[in-house]
């Protein structure tokens, strides 16, 4: 992107902006070949996240002082000027487009006028001018158009900057990454497509009352007030559903916040999943929710449709009004001119209220997504202490030692701690405030010495690691108080966090091509990662996969751990248990020359659940238990004090009375030998040259068009075969415009009245019947493929799938491309063809009215061929790319949220933001570029029909000697109805090609292969259930010269692996960190296929064995633990089932 210059928009002259003629290169490229990054021009610096945050900052101040506080109000104080651009250019269309109907008036005045009075000169000035209002309108209102893009994409860009800036301050408990996933992803969209629908509340507005006034200036005010009458209120009645409809949101969402919740925790813990065979009861889960939030799409899709129906038949009602009060009522006869006169002022609201529909849908959408992120935005932010110059210098209670003389730097009196997570009702509703009962830490009396090393020890659950949260601000004081010397703290966490980049900038917070110290080689050295960088190929700029998965759980936690020791200027040091994914061996060096050495001289706090031998070195001990300290002091004291105080039985070695004190100092050297603070010296760090981080993230086909297997694909998932279904909507559509135009048609006398009446009540049952059967047809398309989805992403095998695939990306399926299919595609699908039958509607009229029209109308279809082709190779490509760059963005909020109390500890709140307003910069700037691709196409399309309607025009005064009145009346009224239709024809294709393209990511994640297919193992899964009912009986492990692989390319984990383990034997693996522990592990699982040897159990091969059978019959506790939200015995058994 950087080859092109920024803020191309802005450079360009006022009519090349206004017709979009900057993006003609853009759309020539586009036919020669696959647009890359490079094609794409960066954001003007005024549509940049970092300035469109602070313009809102000022305006979201104001508005946040009142209560209530509402982000719609900020939003449009923000935005208050582009906004009255769109509205002024929208009424300027409004009026304009009321000179068509006077005109067409005019030229069917000059053809029924056979004599000399009027000649063909006046005839064609009023085709000109019929011409120039068409273009001129239509350009008016494409502009505003231009404009909404660029307010829509500058408002979704200060939401989701707004939610993760607001997601970088909220404590953990109070951030639920369903609900930050959903506002990132589904809710800033539907305010995007809010703001966009913006013009079509203002047109119909401005656009209606002027109508029927003109309509009761031509047939009598009776007649104009019934019509007018009539189509209030179907509008009234449109809006109040519509309102209703977009109400009904908000229970939407919350069903879509918890399916995705479920969604993202069943693949966070995916091989936790799959080894347990949780993968069908967990699925179950989640098609639960998925079967309620359908529930309530069908409620608001029909809700809608009904909606929408009603108002594409309101003009029709509103006409049938008119001509009855006109006829009947007034008693005047009905002459073709006035009839077609009426019709085309009529014809003028259908587009109007057509969408004035969606545009009060989207917007009541828009503004109940901004209520659910306004309520996030309000949730109280986590600070850490504040640095205090005064420390308090008053004992602490009689437990404290007293020779804890030092000057203290974290300083707890009678402190009581809670999370801020309370119960709610809302899922986003501001937590109220914490009381006494809901403490997590009671009356905490703690000093921690400076420069000094601090150990706190005690049961599972005593509240050792909320002790270091408290210290991080993370936890809420509710009673007593904290004082602190400092906020420069590093820390690392009890479950790694890594960020999928490489291991450098894991580390040291900064890009690969940052300088760095000499402290870096030594912190490497200390943690013991130079011979494990030394066996990857790209040494320390090798790029970690999601949550670091190509690490070991001892790499991690290391990685974790040097990341702590690298940040020099941190006062404070807090590790929450590094050391016990560590082997003794690997954790004494550590401790040795990371510990004791590089932290020698800071103030460091060490949550210890093992390793217990350590503690002698300890300068102070804090012993915990059940959210309480009980003893602080130092080795010797805890010698001396700690004789009373129990704790569970967990070792044979520990007889059933034992004490906390006599367990931690029987783990601990009674004599410890004392251990250098010297580190060692290591060599200069070696890496290869730094890799492209994002080229894991960025998978674009080079392809533009979506092939027609995908549209057969999505057909298909309604249990129909997919053309007939195909065919079968087009004949019904083509049904219905058959029988509208044989309506219009009846519109000419008195005589023709009935049959009118009667083809248009019939025209709108047919339309109410093609609008349900379409929106039933895209509901059990959209099922379907979510569960062929869902099914295909849980049974992918973890090493070439979720190994290599991030997170965030799997997600994107399950949010935005799923939004895409719930909710855009029926409304863009049933729009697409209702143009498209319109479109054909106009032609086979205009065609059988004036068949000298014909003539206009090949090399019109030639140009519409020929720009659609152009836009049609770049259109899906924009698509992909938006796509692929807008993945990167939901990755990195989701990857944020796992890591928030590291970011806040390490003071990288900034250093985030500001990552994430780059990757949030590029998304939109693809965003921005791919809609306005489409009104550089809708531009075109209004400017040929602009030139249709004259060649119409010119045509009906042409031949006004032979062209019927009811022909040249139809013509005329049809053809002005072009320049809305053809152009949304045009887009509604280019619409639902685009989000087709969700539907071909969808059906590539579906077409994955299977985990355990026959084909990936040297046998597959060949034993029947029967043969093995009693297998293992007794759990004889053999491997057989076993060798695996991870992916094919890479290394051997396991080399040619032969052992036996006989039946009943209790054996410990032990090894260096990364030395293939686990590996085995997951060889015995079968979650990677052998390369070469076998593995049996019992005499029985694993690799034939079906993966469900095998998987049944082994448990393990994994390394990494894995909890889904739900009760405690949903967590012990998500099968439900013992």
């Amino acid at each position: 992107m950087s080859s092109q210059p920024p803020a191309i928009i802005d450079r360009q002259p006022w009519l090349h902006r206004v017709l979009l003629l900057w993006l003609d290169p853009l759309f020539r490229l586009g036919a020669t070949r696959p647009l890359v990054d490079s094609d794409i021009w960066h954001l003007g610096a005024q549509d940049t996240a970092v300035r469109l945050s602070r313009r809102f900052a000022r305006h979201w101040g104001t508005a946040h002082d009142r209560r209530p506080s509402s982000l719609v109000r900020a939003i449009c104080r923000t935005f208050a000027r582009e906004m009255t651009v769109v509205a002024t250019l929208s009424v300027a269309y409004s009026l304009l487009v009321q000179y068509q109907p006077p005109l067409i008036h005019l030229l069917m005045t000059v053809v029924t006028r056979s004599d000399d009075t009027i000649d063909d000169t006046s005839g064609y000035w009023y085709a000109a001018l019929l011409a120039v209002v068409s273009l001129v309108s239509v350009t008016i209102l494409d502009s505003s158009f231009f404009v909404t893009a660029q307010l829509a994409t500058n408002v979704k860009t200060v939401v989701m900057d707004l939610v993760l800036s607001q997601s970088l301050h909220c404590p953990d408990a109070a951030t639920s990454s369903g609900d930050v996933i959903t506002m990132v992803a589904v809710d800033s969209t539907r305010l995007f497509v809010g703001f966009v629908a913006l013009p079509w509340l203002v047109v119909p507005v401005v656009t209606l009352p002027l109508l029927y006034t003109a309509i009761g200036s031509m047939m009598g005010w009776q007649v104009g007030v019934a019509g007018g009458l009539t189509l209030l209120v179907v509008m009234a009645g449109g809006y109040y559903f519509a309102h209703a409809a977009g109400n009904l949101r908000h229970d939407l969402m919350a069903a879509q916040a918890a399916r995705v919740k479920a969604t993202d925790e069943l693949l966070a813990g995916i091989r936790v999943v799959k080894m347990y065979r949780w993968e069908a009861s967990l699925e179950n889960r989640v098609t639960s929710l998925r079967d309620a939030e359908l529930a309530l799409q069908h409620t608001y899709q029909f809700g809608s449709e009904l909606n929408a129906i009603g108002l594409l038949v309101a003009p029709t009602l509103s006409l049938m009004a008119c001509v009855v009060v006109y006829v009947v009522g007034l008693g005047h006869a009905l002459t073709p001119t006035v009839a077609f006169t009426a019709m085309a002022y009529v014809n003028i609201a259908r587009l109007p209220c057509n969408l004035f529909a969606f545009a009060v849908m989207r917007v009541t959408e828009a503004v109940t997504s901004a209520h659910r992120i306004e309520a996030f935005i309000q949730s109280s932010p986590a600070t850490i202490p504040s640095a205090s110059s005064t420390t308090s210098t008053s004992s602490t209670t009689s437990i404290a030692d007293d020779d804890m003389v030092a000057e203290a730097v974290v300083d707890m009196h009678e402190a009581s701690f809670a999370s801020t997570n309370q119960p709610r009702g809302d899922p986003l509703t501001p937590p109220p405030s914490s009381s006494r009962s809901a403490c997590i830490l009671h009356q905490l009396n703690l000093t921690i010495p400076q420069h000094q090393l601090t150990m706190i020890v005690g049961p599972v659950g005593s509240g050792k690691s909320s002790v270091l949260k408290a210290i991080l601000g993370e936890l809420e004081l509710v009673a007593g108080h904290m004082e602190a010397t400092t906020t420069r703290v590093a820390y690392a966490s009890q479950e790694p966090w890594l960020q999928q980049t490489t291991i450098r900038s894991n580390i040291t917070f900064q890009s690969d091509n940052a300088n760095i110290s000499d402290h870096y080689a030594t912190v490497l050295s200390a943690c013991q990662l130079l011979p494990d960088l030394a066996s990857f190929p790209q040494g320390d700029c090798t790029v970690l996969g999601d949550r670091g998965v190509n690490l070991s759980g001892g790499q991690r936690a290391r990685v974790a751990l040097a990341r702590a020791m690298y940040r020099q200027d941190a006062d404070l040091v807090l590790l929450d248990d590094p050391l016990s994914a560590l082997d003794s061996h690997v954790a004494k060096t550590v401790f040795e020359q990371g510990i004791r050495g590089v932290l020698a001289e800071k103030s460091v706090i060490l949550v210890l659940n093992s390793h217990y031998h350590l503690l002698p070195f300890a300068d102070t001990i804090v012993v915990m238990e059940g959210g309480r300290v009980v003893r602080q002091g130092s080795f010797a004291t805890m010698q001396q004090h700690l004789t009373s105080l129990s704790y569970p039985q967990t070792s044979k070695t520990c007889p059933p009375s034992t004490t906390l004190a006599d367990q931690l100092l029987s783990l601990a050297s009674p004599n410890p030998t004392s251990t250098s603070s010297h580190v060692r010296t290591a060599n200069p760090l070696k890496t290869q040259p730094p890799v492209d981080e994002s080229s894991p993230l960025l998978v674009v086909a080079p392809t533009s068009d979506v092939a027609l297997d995908t549209y057969v694909a999505y057909f298909d998932a309604s249990g129909w075969h997919g053309i007939s279904v195909m065919a079968g909507v087009g004949g019904m559509y083509l049904l219905s415009q058959g029988v509208v135009v044989a309506a219009d048609a009846a519109l000419t006398s008195v005589t023709s009245l009935c049959l009118y009446v009667a083809l248009a009540v019939a025209a709108m049952l047919l339309l109410f019947t093609r609008g349900i059967c379409a929106l039933l047809l895209n509901l059990a398309c959209a099922k379907t493929l979510h569960r062929q989805l869902l099914h295909a992403v849980v049974s992918a095998p973890v090493p070439t799938f979720f190994d290599v695939t991030p997170l965030g990306r799997i997600l994107h399926r399950f949010t935005s491309d799923l939004f895409d299919v719930d909710s855009r595609m029926p409304t863009s699908a049933v729009y697409l063809l209702q143009c498209q039958f319109q479109v054909l509607g106009i032609a086979v009229v205009c065609g059988a009215a004036l068949p000298c029209s014909i003539v206009f109308c090949a090399p019109l279809t030639l140009l519409v061929t020929r720009i659609y082709t152009r836009f049609s190779h770049t259109s899906p490509a924009l698509t992909r790319l938006a796509a692929a760059h807008r993945a990167p963005f939901v990755a990195f909020a989701t990857e944020t949220l796992r890591g928030l109390s590291t970011i806040r500890a390490f003071d990288q709140t900034e250093h985030f933001e500001t990552n994430g307003r780059r990757l949030l910069d590029k998304a939109q700037s693809y965003l921005l570029v791919q809609f306005l691709a489409s009104r550089w196409l809708q531009m075109r399309m209004d400017g040929l029909s602009a030139g249709m309607v004259a060649a119409v025009a010119f045509c009906c005064v042409w031949s006004r000697a032979t062209v019927g009145v009811v022909g040249a009346g139809l013509a005329l009224t049809y053809v002005t109805q072009l320049s809305g239709f053809l152009s949304r024809a045009v887009m509604g294709h280019a619409e639902v090609a685009e989000h087709m393209t969700s539907v071909e990511r969808m059906v590539e994640y579906i077409g994955i292969k299977s985990e355990g297919a026959k084909s990936e193992g040297p046998v597959g899964g060949s034993r029947s259930t029967t043969a093995l009912a009693e297998w293992p009986s007794q759990g004889a492990v053999t491997f057989a010269n076993y060798s695996m692989r991870y992916r094919a390319g890479l290394e051997l984990s396991l080399k040619h692996v032969s052992l036996s383990v006989r039946a009943g034997e209790k054996v410990g693996i032990c090894g260096r960190t990364g030395g293939g522990k686990s590996s085995l592990l997951a060889a015995l699982f079968r979650t990677v296929e052998a390369a070469s040897g076998r593995i049996m159990i019992d005499g029985v091969d694993i690799a034939t064995v079906d993966l469900a059978i095998l998987r049944s019959r082994l448990t393990i506790i994994p390394q990494d633990p894995v909890v889904f939200s739900g009760s405690v015995r949903f967590n012990l058994d998500p099968t439900l089932t013992t």
